[in-house]
This record gives structure tokens, C-alpha cells and sequence, in this order.
């Protein structure tokens, strides 16, 4: 954090902070709210076991998703539950909304990879109270730990709350200083990659960088902009790379996944951890789009962590359709094509560029052209120093 020592404890909230020959100068209420919001982030107290925090899986330098190395998400008491879906950055979420259907009668909007959370706030209870995640059981046994955090007092004068509140007020001032940090830490969108440094006309594309954006642009090539927008967002004026949608992929069965069972499908939108749109067959399947900025520090990808490498998931949408032996496991001789959705649901699957072959039955990028896309989405990581 820009504003405090980070991931492995946080830092101790101060009303002032002092420089060498300089008078000190006041923290604001809001960055006070910040400096806490972040020590919660980090705090394993929180949960069930004392051993998971929410920093545990979101971790800050794979752009607080995944932990370098990790598969899903193991939680739980004792860490021994595997969840069914990888973690999603927390970054670059200032501009999402609830989750809404959109002029064109689109789902969009929301968090979580169901979009089920209508806000930061929403999406930080989830974890909490979820067996396979920091597994609370109820309001008041959640609330008992955070009243014996050492900070209390402070977070208490901070979220106006205190030792004697109810225990949902407690919980609602917890997620409220966790949807607090991220939404007003500067780590959560820096946009200070290569890419907004070429925008900004302090840096230049390399010739394969520039090919990757020209491909990931092209509608008939990558058409990658179709849906990780490449044009400033109207509400920031910066480049997203997210348009906050939903689709079906149709990504590989994730045979590796210890919770699943041959019956067992991950429909997306339409459950099983969302259950309102349960009714909305022409939903199943599908997944939110999440930003691609960082993206090459996020891996595992897509929603069940099929991929380990960004080559590779880039690879499929070039190839799911022109050689799905690679993909998909062969039954009898036959291609079990998206075998992780039942048929009645597969009509819901994005079949347009890329996936779609040329009218020669070619794929619509080259193994060149894959690498230069990779080497493109290497530019959207933070920090970028000449």
C-alpha cells in the first residue's frame, strides 16, 4: 500500500505521521479507515480456524488474486477444503456496478465470478461465512473476534461502532472497512503499466507489442476488445479492459478439482452459488469478464483455474474450435467437447471470433500470433519503470 506497511500484519493507525524537519502533518479520517480496512484485509483472527485471512488468497503481488504457485483455494478449519473456483483480482472494480441486465438485455455488473455480490461490501461477507473459505458460522462468533482484535477501539471510533453494538452491526462495520480499503487504497488501480505509460507518451510499444494490440483489437482476429474494452471508461476516462459482461466459454472440465464429481457442473449465473437466476437456462454457463490488467501475474485462469499459463489460455480461445483434442478429453474415439457443461446449456456458448474458424477451417491466430498477445498483455502489469 502506498499508504501503509502491507500483506503480513499491516501497520498501526497514527493521527499523524512525522517527517525529518518537517511539521507534523494530519492522516485523514479516510486514511485512517484505510490503514484499519488494510490490517483486516490481513488479519487470520477472522477467521473460524485463526489461519486464513482475506489476504490469504488475494494476495497483493499477484495483484491480489491467486498466490503465485497455487491451484484453487484451499480453506476451511484446518485449510483442508478445496474451493471449485480460482481467485479473482480485487483490482480495478471502482467502476462496476451492482450486477444489472443491460440496455441490450445483457447481464453485467456485480461481484464475484456469478456477479452475486452487489458490492464490495456484499463480496466481502461471502468468504466470512463460507465453510470452504474463513467458515464463520454465525454474526455473533465473527463479531466476538473482531471485538478482541488489540485495534478495536480504533476501528470501533472509526466505523461508529462499539463493544456494545449488536453483532450485525460489528459484522456490517467490518465489511464496510474492507470494502473501505479497497476501494480507496492506491494499490487497487495504479494504472502505472507500460501500457499507461505508452498512452501517456512517455514510452513506446515493442514491434511485437504493438502487433499483440493490433490483434487483440482486430474483430476479426482476437477480437479480445469486444469484451476487455480497450477504450478509456467513461467514468475515469482510463482504459479497463473489462466491460463487466458475463459469457460462456466453454473451458475445459477440470478433472483436478478434488470437490467434483462426474454429476456436479459450475453453471455460472445460474448456480450453484447463485441461486436468483437458477430459472435463466439461457444464463448457464456463464462467467464474468474480468480485467486484464495485471493479468500475467493472476494465474491460474479462467474460472476453474483450467490454465496455468497465460500462452495457454490465450492458446484456447484460438484453438478451442479448430483442434479441440487439445482441450477436451476423447471418449471412444469421439471429442467430448464442452464437457463441463450438459448439452441442454451448450446453445449459450460465445461461438464468434475467435473461436469461430475461417471459412478455410483455419484458426484466426497463428502460434505468432499468440505470442504477440501475450507479449501485448505483459504490458498491462503495474509498476512499470523504464
Amino acid at each position: 500500500s502506498a499508504l501503509l506497511t502491507s500483506c503480513g500484519g499491516g501497520s498501526d493507525s497514527t493521527a499523524t505521521t512525522t517527517a525529518p524537519d518537517a511539521k507534523p502533518a494530519t492522516v485523514s479520517m479516510l486514511q485512517q479507515q484505510v490503514q484499519v480496512g488494510d490490517r483486516l484485509f490481513n488479519e487470520l483472527a477472522l477467521s473460524l480456524g485463526g489461519n486464513l485471512s482475506c489476504a490469504s488468497c488475494h494476495a497483493k503481488a499477484q495483484a491480489h488474486a491467486d498466490p503465485a504457485g497455487s491451484f484453487l483455494p484451499m480453506g476451511g478449519v484446518s485449510l483442508t477444503l478445496q474451493g471449485m473456483r480460482s481467485t479473482p483480482s480485487l483490482e480495478y472494480l471502482n467502476a462496476n456496478t451492482a450486477f444489472r441486465f443491460n440496455r441490450n438485455g445483457d447481464p453485467q455488473g456485480g461481484f464475484t465470478w456469478d456477479g452475486r455480490a452487489s458490492s464490495r461490501q456484499a463480496q466481502a461477507r461471502l468468504p466470512l461465512f463460507t465453510g470452504k473459505e474463513m467458515a464463520n458460522t454465525d454474526e455473533a462468533s465473527l463479531a466476538a473476534k473482531v471485538k478482541a482484535l488489540p485495534y478495536f477501539s480504533e476501528f470501533a471510533g472509526l466505523f461508529v461502532v462499539s463493544s456494545s453494538s449488536s453483532d450485525p452491526s460489528i459484522v456490517t462495520a467490518l465489511t464496510l472497512a474492507l470494502e473501505t480499503y479497497q476501494a480507496n487504497d492506491p494499490d487497487y488501480e495504479r494504472f502505472s503499466s507500460k501500457f499507461d505509460a505508452v498512452q501517456g507518451g512517455t514510452a513506446t510499444f515493442t514491434a511485437q507489442e504493438s502487433r499483440g494490440l493490433a490483434i487483440f483489437n482486430d474483430p476479426q482476429r482476437a477480437n479480445c476488445a469486444s469484451c476487455h474494452s480497450s477504450r478509456p471508461d467513461p467514468s475515469t476516462g482510463k482504459v479497463l479492459f473489462t466491460n463487466f459482461e458475463f459469457h460462456a466459454l466453454g473451458v475445459p472440465r477440470n478433472s483436478s478439482v478434488a470437490t467434483q464429481d462426474p454429476g456436479f457442473f459450475d453453471l455460472g449465473l445460474c448456480g450453484p452459488n447463485r441461486t436468483d437466476l437458477s430459472t435463466r437456462t439461457d444464463l448457464c454457463g456463464k462467467f464474468k469478464v474480468p480485467t486484464l490488467r495485471n493479468v500475467a501475474l493472476t494465474a491460474p485462469y479462467f474460472h476453474n483455474a483450467k490454465t496455468t499459463t497465460l500462452q495457454d489460455a490465450v492458446a484456447f480461445y484460438a484453438t478451442r474450435d479448430t483442434d479441440p483434442a487439445r482441450w477436451y478429453p476423447t471418449i471412444s474415439g469421439a471429442v467430448n467437447k464442452f464437457d463441463d457443461l450438459p448439452a441442454q446449456y451448450q446453445g449459450n456458448i460465445n461461438r464468434q471470433a475467435p473461436f469461430a474458424p475461417l471459412a478455410n477451417g483455419a484458426p484466426r491466430m497463428s502460434p505468432q500470433d499468440i505470442a504477440d498477445i501475450v507479449a501485448f498483455l505483459s504490458t498491462l502489469t503495474d509498476g512499470y519503470k523504464p
